[in-house]
Formats: structure tokens, C-alpha cells, sequence
């Protein structure tokens, strides 16, 4: 298993979610790809902007196998003016589809959410209002 195996299982899961909005996937991520545009841009609020915070693997025994953990930061972009109504209504979705102990099978292992997700307080980032959600996982060859 990989760090891609974990991040495929979790972006799938995610992609999922009823009703999700357009997801840009990375930190530093240059948009949606837009086909009639042939070039990526950044979606019109609602979108979600996802990303991985790891850590190193941790090596159990003599044995091959590893222990990964992390967290999926979802952070929710909405409209200005529309505030905490509508972002905590989407990060309770993202929050809802990713309960505690669900486990997710991936490559050979699996992934699973460890503790019930949870949002920041949410704050103007540009001209968007954001509120990141936290989901920290565990996963296991």
C-alpha cells in the first residue's frame, strides 16, 4: 500500500458525497478542469478544496508492513454573504459521509476515519467565506 493507495480511497469516498460541488484536489491545486475551456479554472462558490496532511509511516516490527496517519482537510468555499449558514451545512456533509470507525479497503489494507470529523471556525479568505473540515485517519497494510 501507498500514500496514493490511502489518497485514492479517500478522494473516491469523498467524490461521493450526495450533492458535492465541483472538489479542487490540492493544496497549491490550479483549479477544475474546464473541457470547453481546455485549461483549468477556479469554480464558482460552492466548491471544495481538498488536501492531506501526513505524517511519516511508522514501521511495525521487523516486518514490512506500516501505519500511516493523517488527516483530509476539506476546506468549504461558499459566496461571501452567505457565511455560516451555508458552509456549516456542507461541512456537516462532509462530516456525516466520513464516520468514525468507517473503514475503507485499498490496495493491501485499509483506511479508517478515527475520530468523528470536525470544523474551524470559519473565516473570509479571499472572496470567499472557509470553513476547513477535518477527517484524521489511520491506515494499515
Amino acid at each position: 500500500m501507498t500514500g496514493a493507495d490511502i489518497e485514492n480511497a479517500l478522494r473516491t469516498h469523498l467524490d461521493g458525497t450526495a450533492s458535492a460541488p465541483p472538489i479542487v484536489w490540492g493544496g497549491n491545486a490550479r483549479g477544475v478542469w474546464d473541457n470547453a475551456a481546455q485549461a483549468y479554472v477556479t469554480p464558482e462558490p460552492p466548491f471544495w478544496l481538498a488536501y492531506f496532511v501526513t505524517s511519516p509511516p511508522e514501521r511495525l516490527g521487523i516486518d514490512p508492513w506500516h501505519i500511516y496517519e493523517g488527516r483530509l482537510v476539506v476546506a468549504v468555499m461558499v459566496q461571501d454573504g452567505t457565511f455560516d449558514a451555508e458552509a456549516n451545512t456542507q461541512a456537516q456533509r462532509v462530516i456525516d459521509h466520513f464516520p468514525p470507525d468507517m473503514i475503507l479497503t485499498t490496495g493491501n489494507g485499509f483506511v479508517q476515519v478515527v475520530a468523528v470529523g470536525y470544523a474551524d471556525d470559519g473565516a473570509m479568505d479571499g472572496s470567499y467565506w472557509r470553513t476547513n473540515v477535518h477527517i484524521r485517519y489511520r491506515a494499515q497494510e
